[in-house]
C-alpha cells in the first residue's frame, strides 16, 4: 500500500481505472440491475424500451449514462411510468435545466409537474454546475424545455416546502445532495408523499473522501437511514446510478435512494 501512497491521487485513480477496465469487476451487469429493478416492482426492459421513444421522439437520441446528467433515475422513472398505478402529482427538486421536467410531462401525460429551484439571482444558483459564465442562455434553454402547460416552475429554496400541504405521487429530489438541504428536502418529500407515492433522491453517496453542500455528502444516505431506523418508512433501496465501471469506482460509486410512502 506505500506505493499507492507515493503517487498523487489524480494519476493513482488514473491508473486504477485503466487496471478497472481491463478486470471489469467494478462494471454493473445489467441482469443484476434488472433484478434489482424487479424487487422493487419495476420492469427495467420496459422503462427502456419507452424512455428510449420517448427521447429519440423528442430529442433524436438513445438512453446513454455517458451522455450528460442521464442515470438510472431516468430509467426508474420511465418503468414507474409503465405500471398500472395513476401519478397524477409529481414533485422535482432542482430543476436544473428543465430536460427532466420535460421528459417527465412526456412519461406521465395526465400529470401535473411541480418543479422547483432556486431563483436565477441566487447566489448558490449562479455559481454552480458552471452557470456562471452562460447564465442567460442556460435559463432561456431551461425555459423552452418547461414551456408546457402542465410544468409548473416555482424559482424558490427548496426548504420553502416546508410550508406545503400538496400530496404527490411522485417526488424526485436532486437538488443540493449535502447537509442540510437534502436533509430537509427527504423528511419534506416524506410528508408530501401521497399513501403508495413513491420517493426518488439522487446522488446517494455511502462513502465520500470529502464532502460539500453542494455535489457529494453521505447527507442522503444518513438521512434514508433515519427515516428507517425511525419505523417512518418501511425501507429504502439504493439502485446503482450508473452501471459502467468508471461510475462504480471506490471513489465515483454513487446511487439513487427509492422508497414508498
Amino acid at each position: 500500500m506505500t506505493s499507492k501512497l507515493n503517487f498523487p491521487r489524480r494519476i493513482y485513480r488514473k491508473l486504477f481505472l485503466e487496471y478497472a477496465k481491463k478486470f471489469p469487476r467494478y462494471k454493473i451487469k445489467n441482469s443484476d440491475q434488472d433484478q434489482t429493478f424487479d424487487e422493487i416492482g419495476l420492469s427495467r426492459a420496459d422503462g427502456l424500451t419507452k424512455l428510449n421513444n420517448i427521447l429519440t421522439q423528442y430529442f433524436d437520441e438513445n438512453y446513454n449514462e455517458k451522455n450528460g446528467m442521464y442515470s438510472e433515475h431516468l430509467v426508474m422513472l420511465s418503468s414507474i411510468s409503465c405500471i398500472n398505478k395513476p401519478i397524477k402529482n409529481i414533485l422535482e427538486i432542482g430543476t436544473f435545466d428543465g430536460k427532466t421536467a420535460l421528459i417527465l410531462s412526456k412519461l406521465f401525460e395526465d400529470a401535473n409537474i411541480l418543479t422547483v429551484d432556486l431563483p436565477a439571482t441566487d447566489v448558490d444558483f449562479e455559481s454552480t454546475y458552471n452557470r456562471h459564465n452562460l447564465l442567460q442562455d442556460f435559463v432561456e434553454n431551461r425555459n423552452k424545455n418547461l414551456a408546457n402547460k402542465r410544468i409548473k416552475f416555482l424559482e424558490v429554496n427548496s426548504v420553502a416546502l416546508a410550508n406545503s400541504e400538496e400530496k404527490f405521487d411522485l417526488i424526485w429530489i436532486d437538488g443540493a445532495h449535502g447537509y442540510p438541504v437534502v436533509s430537509m428536502d427527504i423528511i419534506n418529500s416524506y410528508r408530501l408523499c401521497s399513501e403508495n407515492g413513491y420517493v426518488l433522491v439522487d446522488d446517494v453517496w455511502r462513502n465520500v473522501d470529502y464532502s460539500d453542500k453542494f455535489y457529494k455528502s453521505i447527507a442522503a444516505h444518513e438521512s434514508l437511514m433515519a427515516l428507517k431506523s425511525s419505523k417512518l418508512i418501511n425501507d429504502f433501496y439504493l439502485i446503482p446510478k450508473r452501471l459502467g465501471e468508471e461510475f462504480n469506482l471506490p471513489w465515483t460509486k454513487k446511487y439513487v435512494g427509492f422508497f414508498q410512502c
